[in-house]
């Protein structure tokens, strides 16, 4: 089943540096798409063979209407669940959405010290969304899960471990870290809030070992690492982290943007799709609009068919050679669009993992 994330609004009422979609507005946020529109989008969805809904974008909670659409997103057979930053989950909102069935709530906050969260994503959010979450955890009933997702960049590395056992302390069902991403459209100073790939193995090992202090691993999450560092995560601190080789892009995951577009894959949005060897484009980017019948077939379009054939194709990977001597090549697949822009380089936190393992003698 393909599970699908929708932004739903493009208006924001947070600044955080990172932020791809903060950087992609330059001409304001467009306007939100009806809720009579988003229903018959929602059945469309479900049609084509969606299990779950993802509400991000911007900010979800700025529309009014939110409980509303996540109650169609139920009624019509999806799991649904919201991407929130916590700035506007009031009593209202956040009553109404507890109302609206079981849903999963994910709360954006990068570290349990202010200082820390607040360089990142602006002065007072922390103490906001530290309010909005403790509300939450006080009056969600059973079916509501609570997450908190945490962005891993080199303010809150020194202090991860730490930041996350705190965060674990507040009762949330798990606590979700991913790694930020750099993008040509940011800044050069933001681009630098982005880990290198040894900061990024560091921080994953801080993960790892604040699973093994809080005597709860399966609370933490590691949304990001290739097979060999996820097996030095599970060798060396008993972390339980399964390597994945599929690629979701085109067939697993969907992406709605905010002008309601569906696309295979975010990083596919953030610049134009790559060349093959010969010249010409890997796939064509032919979105299919939810308001359409089409959005009924979208896995059939020609924009994910061809997304999803280049992401499994063996020329993609021709250029890593180096793979096909790894141990851990049959449980692993680097993201194809990062491989067909840098190549090798994508191979770097691999080499990083081996000189972990070549120090302390745990073995590739």
């Amino acid at each position: 089943m393909t599970a699908v994330y929708w932004d739903i609004t493009e208006r924001c009422n947070a600044g955080c540096l990172y932020c791809s979609a903060r950087h992609a507005r330059r001409d304001g946020p467009r306007a939100d798409a009806p809720l009579a529109a988003v229903r018959a989008a929602l059945a469309r969805l479900r049609a084509a063979g969606a299990g779950t809904v993802v509400f991000l974008g911007g900010e979800p909670t700025l529309r009014p209407d939110l409980p509303h659409i996540a109650r169609a997103a139920l009624d019509c057979g999806l799991t649904a669940g919201i991407a929130t930053n916590g700035q506007a989950l009031g009593p209202e909102m956040r009553g109404a959405l507890l109302e609206s069935g079981a849903l999963a709530i994910n709360v954006s906050l990068d570290s349990a010290f202010a200082e820390e969260n607040d360089a990142v994503r602006g002065a007072g959010y922390h103490a906001r969304a530290l309010s909005a979450l403790r509300a939450l955890l006080a009056e969600r009933p059973a079916r509501a899960s609570v997450t908190i997702q945490a962005t891993l960049t080199t303010v809150n590395l020194p202090r991860l471990e730490e930041s996350l056992l705190r965060l674990l302390d507040l009762g949330v069902d798990r606590v979700l870290v991913e790694r930020m991403r750099s993008y040509s459209s940011q800044s050069r100073e933001v681009r630098g809030l982005a880990p290198a790939p040894a900061a990024w193995v560091a921080g994953a090992e801080s993960v790892a070992r604040a699973a093994a202090r809080s005597g709860a691993p399966d609370r933490l999450l590691l949304n990001y690492g290739h097979a060999a560092l996820k097996a030095r995560l599970a060798a060396r601190y008993g972390f339980p982290t399964a390597p994945e080789r599929f690629c979701p892009g085109g067939l697993g995951v969907a992406i709605v943007d905010g002008g309601g577009f569906l696309h295979p894959c975010r990083h596919a949005l953030e610049g134009p799709a790559p060349r093959r060897p010969e010249g010409g484009p890997w796939f064509s980017v032919r979105p299919v609009s939810v308001d359409s019948p089409e959005a009924a077939r979208f896995l059939e379009s020609p924009y994910f068919v061809d997304f999803y054939n280049f992401a499994h194709s063996a020329r993609v990977y021709e250029r890593l050679a180096e793979c096909r001597a790894c141990p851990h090549y049959a449980a692993c697949e680097p993201c194809p669009l990062d491989v067909a822009a840098h190549g090798e380089r994508v191979l770097a936190e691999c080499r990083c993992v081996a000189a972990r393992d070549g120090r302390d003698g745990t073995g590739a």
